[in-house]
């Protein structure tokens, strides 16, 4: 261990107690305590300030377990948390009020609203890339809908976890949230349990185990998984700035991103620019070379290093630059790789890591769109560098993906009131800001039925008749169609807008007719009067 006193020691907690930490949880949501405004208010405060009296430990931690970067710490795990804490309080009133559906005149009697509840107890399964954001994000979401929790750092981070333990110990109802730390066999167990809804966040292969023993007891989940990132860069982007902004994407973080750029295809035209463009970023990036520990993490551990440079030595592309490593370091060079087939070893695994494939694509835009649909549909992201509108369309109407940003990478999930989320492979689910609040909330529908409003609501009884059913469309005021049988607009058009005074029937146009010549004659009285 390092002799820096800000680390703290990583401990595992006893599987045995993970049943009664379930049991307690689950106590403390039905007695109530967390649904109170005011008592969630206070955890939030006291979790913002848990962790910027830690901010320190959480960078040393992350240092430690990834060498991840001061500045990028400060921005990406403390920044954003406090980020996330003081939005949810700014607005935790506004999200919590009741809503008002739309509906009818006679359903308004009724007085239907959405009341905002918690969903209950929630496992949050978080993990090693940004352990404090992608595990205590989600958590301020759950604290703010009023749910209890248990969050899951990854193991593979085990100074941040440790972290964690102090956080909560020193900020939060132990009754209500807890921290299990651990590997496999924890959380095989806390998977045993009948959670209200489980996050998890990490790659493929364990969602879908995460997925199975969620399925069990019915519990929904939300998954944030990765995919094989495309970008794309055509004649009508700059190439520079595209090289530029993607090498940022692929060394933020040692590249241990799941919305990092996978690959990169791109038009004949904009090769040299783009090769010039990227070997200018490392160099800007790391004046002092790519081994400079204080702006350039490192691979998590040995297992994964190994993963990255199998992939690279299994490649039959060419190397244009970069491509050295250090194993006792876990260094990996920025790496740049001309592949000259969509068979290539580098083309068919989420890297994740500093090592970027590109290859070259002569059929244009319309060609990368079927390349990435055949190397993998539904990525998190998709990044398009062009400044043309019609291949921005063509890009939107195309492809599936969680978000797409243009004329940069990740962009669509640096902002923490947009929702943040994949499809298909990559995911299912969203939350960031607002969206994190509702992903732990139950929109529970509530009527309340007068009691003189029984007539009108006779119709519903048997025997029906055709007086109760004439009734009931009646109440229902179902719109006579504007479209014919082949589900062509009957009544459209300029002329129709203009007969009709732009009422989608013609007996609605009728009424709106009358009403304007009995408001027309009405102000003629008027001004007679006068």
């Amino acid at each position: 261990m390092s002799s820096n006193p800000l680390l703290m020691t990583f401990s595992t907690t006893p599987v045995d107690s993970i049943p009664a930490i379930h049991e307690q949880l689950t106590k403390t949501y039905l007695s109530g305590k967390t649904r109170d405004a005011e008592f969630r208010k206070i955890q939030l405060r006291k979790l913002y300030y848990a962790i910027k009296d830690n901010s320190m430990r959480m960078v040393a931690a992350v240092k430690q377990d990834l060498n991840k970067p001061g500045g990028e710490a400060m921005m990406v795990e403390v920044g954003w948390l406090e980020k996330d804490i003081t939005y949810a309080l700014q607005n935790l009133d506004k999200w919590m009020a009741d809503e008002t559906p739309e509906t009818t005149f006679l359903y308004k009697l009724m007085k239907p609203r959405l009341k905002k509840q918690p969903i209950g107890t929630v496992l949050i399964i978080g993990a090693f890339n940004y352990p404090f954001q992608l595990t205590l994000s989600p958590l301020v979401g759950a604290i703010a809908a009023g749910c209890t929790a248990v969050i899951k750092p990854s193991e593979m981070s085990p100074y941040s976890a440790a972290v964690m333990v102090r956080i909560f110990e020193q900020a939060l109802d132990p009754d209500s949230y807890t921290v299990v730390n651990g590997g496999v066999e924890e959380t095989t167990e806390l998977l045993k349990h009948k959670w209200d809804k489980i996050m998890y966040t990490g790659n493929g292969t364990v969602a879908r185990i995460v997925s199975a023993a969620a399925a069990k007891h019915l519990t929904p989940v939300i998954l944030e998984l990765g995919g094989l990132n495309p970008a794309f860069i055509t004649t009508k982007g700059d190439p520079k700035l595209a090289a530029k902004r993607i090498a940022w994407a692929k060394v933020h973080n040692a590249g241990q991103i799941c919305l990092s750029p996978n690959y990169v295809l791109m038009e004949p035209g904009v090769e040299a620019a783009f090769l010039e463009g990227f070997s200018q970023a490392i160099g800007q990036f790391f004046p002092n070379g790519t081994k400079d520990k204080e702006n350039l993490g490192r691979i998590v551990n040995e297992r994964h290093f190994k993963r990255i440079m199998g992939l690279l030595e299994s490649s039959k592309g060419t190397v244009i630059f970069g491509g050295n490593a250090d194993l006792t370091d876990r260094w990996i060079e920025p790496t740049l790789v001309k592949v000259n087939s969509l068979d290539d070893a580098l083309l068919h695994e989420e890297i994740f890591g500093p090592v970027l494939p590109y290859y070259i694509v002569q059929g244009g835009l319309q060609e990368m769109v079927g390349i990435m649909r055949t190397v993998g549909d539904c990525p998190l992201g998709v990044y398009a560098f062009t400044k043309d509108k019609k291949e921005q369309e063509f890009v939107l109407s195309s492809t599936r993906s969680g978000g797409v940003t243009f004329n940069d990478a990740m962009f669509h999930a640096c902002i923490q009131t947009v929702p943040f989320g994949g499809v298909g492979e990559s995911g299912t689910g969203v939350y960031r800001g607002k969206h994190t609040f509702e992903a732990f909330t139950h929109k529970r529908p509530v009527v309340s039925q007068p009691g003189w409003i029984e007539g009108q609501l006779a119709f519903r009884y048997s025997p029906y008749t055709s007086k109760s059913i004439k009734k009931f469309q009646q109440m229902q005021r179902i719109p006579t169609p504007n479209f014919d049988r082949n589900g062509k607009l009957l009544y459209s058009g300029f002329f129709w807008r203009i007969l009709l005074l732009g009422a989608a029937t013609p007996k609605a146009g009728i009424l709106r007719l009358l009403f304007a010549i009995l408001a027309s004659a009405y102000f003629l009285k008027a001004m007679g009067r006068k």
